[in-house]
């Protein structure tokens, strides 16, 4: 059982960085922070994100309805979509709204600074999806459909939807925020995510509903 496993978070980082490596290739606007610690930039992440972040994203930027958890993301995906924000690729109307121009006033070097500073906050489970429908929810996550050719999502989402590179950690977030988040690829919105308005236009609004209950309730 162990080597199962092994064998399954293996593939999985593998298929994540090959996927990872199609978003780079779409997107330019890739970062990486991994390669540029904390406390490079005359900058204060905590008095930032407690001024800039806390009132759309909750005091402890866990998350509002349609304001993603920003605590515990990983750094490389929050300064990405920084950067999506200012080119304005990240197109949806919530976050023109409300976050074009808060990405316009950070410079962008304070990216990664940002970045990790909430990758540090502990996160707790949104714990607000169906849970009758927790079960049929982890099965999309972790195999897929199949025969709809859905991947499961853990291939770039991380066995434990801890996020990799280019792609957000989902664990733990608002099952209304990732509902309309889908419900956006399917209108058309931030088209140049690397996969994910194909794979939204597949799932029917029952297998939406369980793969978002799923991940409100992870850690």
């Amino acid at each position: 059982m162990k080597l199962f496993k092994s064998t399954i978070a293996v593939l999985a980082l593998a298929s994540a960085a090959l996927f990872a490596a199609a978003g780079c290739a779409e997107a330019a606007t890739y970062a990486r922070c991994s390669s540029r610690p904390a406390g490079d930039w005359p900058i204060e992440p905590e008095a930032y994100v407690k001024r800039n972040c806390s009132f759309c994203h909750g005091p402890a930027v866990e998350g509002r309805y349609v304001a993603p958890r920003l605590a515990g993301q990983h750094a490389d995906y929050v300064a990405t979509q920084m950067l999506r924000l200012r080119d304005k690729t990240r197109d949806n109307p919530f976050s023109r709204k409300h976050m074009g121009y808060a990405a316009a006033e950070t410079l962008p070097g304070n990216d990664c600074e940002i970045g990790h500073y909430l990758a540090s906050l502990p996160a707790q489970p949104a714990n607000d999806g169906v849970e009758a429908l927790v079960g049929q929810g982890e099965e999309i996550f972790k195999r897929g459909i199949p025969e709809d050719n859905i991947p499961a999502c853990q291939f770039c989402h991380g066995p434990q939807g801890q996020g990799i590179g280019v792609f957000p950690r989902l664990s733990g977030q608002s099952y209304y925020y990732l509902r309309r988040r889908l419900g956006e690829w399917v209108e058309g919105y931030s088209a140049v995510a690397a996969h994910m308005p194909a794979i939204s236009k597949k799932l029917s609004p029952e297998q939406v509903d369980a793969v978002t209950s799923y991940l409100s309730f992870q850690q």
